[in-house]
């Protein structure tokens, strides 16, 4: 293997979080990752919240990580709504779970309309998630257009969304030139959409190149009132 064709296989290794085989491999073949190398793929294993492949990488190459900076990379994750890769790095360094950290950072992703995210925050924090803060997420995703999640968190509330709520979800739907999901919202709501909206609609896709739900938009928009 020549040098560009080995520098480019260790590159692909690299960036997949394989720094123990890249190092290995350099080895064998007469060569060694500088050390500028090396601390730019442990930043970029911890920016991507991959903590677990950046200390398993840091001890191959032998590099310390200290403690408090894996810490603080746990308390960024939370803070930026990471909360997979704060949980999986709390289970590898098997500290205790900050409890009131993820059940901030769960309600912050319900008010985002994150609700998966949100839910397996609380449920790590083994607390269940208030009726309030289903009830924001499943509005939040509606106004964002996120038909299935905003109906998951009302159903997980006991609560059934209004046809306002519907009718906003399903307008955001045809902004986005998404036209099956907004006509999915109306009909939940039992109205019709106004020809306007779907001909606006059916405008965005082709300019998407979604030609199907274009069409659609279309069809639909010869069936209905101004």
């Amino acid at each position: 293997m020549d040098d560009e064709k080995l520098t480019a296989y260790l590159k692909n290794i690299l960036e997949k979080g394989r720094m123990a085989e890249a190092i290995d491999i350099s080895k064998e073949m007469g060569g060694q990752l500088s050390e500028e190398e090396i601390n730019s793929y442990i930043f970029q294993y911890l920016d991507q919240g991959w903590l677990s492949k950046a200390v398993e990488g840091s001890k191959a190459a032998g590099v310390e990580l200290p403690d408090e900076m894996l810490f603080g990379w746990i308390d960024k994750y939370l803070e930026e709504g990471q909360i997979y890769s704060a949980i999986n790095a709390i289970k590898f360094l098997g500290v205790p779970l900050p409890k009131d950290r993820l059940i901030e950072a769960g309600r912050k992703c319900l008010l985002e309309g994150e609700l998966n995210k949100g839910l397996d925050a609380f449920k790590a924090a083994g607390e269940e998630v208030p009726e309030e803060e289903l009830l924001s997420c499943g509005n939040k995703c509606f106004e964002e257009g996120k038909l299935y999640p905003g109906l998951e968190a009302y159903e997980k509330a006991n609560k059934t969304p209004t046809d306002e709520l519907l009718t906003l979800c399903g307008d955001r739907c045809f902004q986005e030139g998404w036209t099956n999901r907004g006509l999915e919202s109306y009909e939940r709501s039992n109205m019709s959409p106004t020809k306007e909206k779907l001909l606006a609609c059916a405008s965005k896709c082709f300019m998407d190149k979604n030609k199907d739900e274009g069409r659609r938009a279309i069809v639909e928009a010869n069936k209905a009132s101004e």
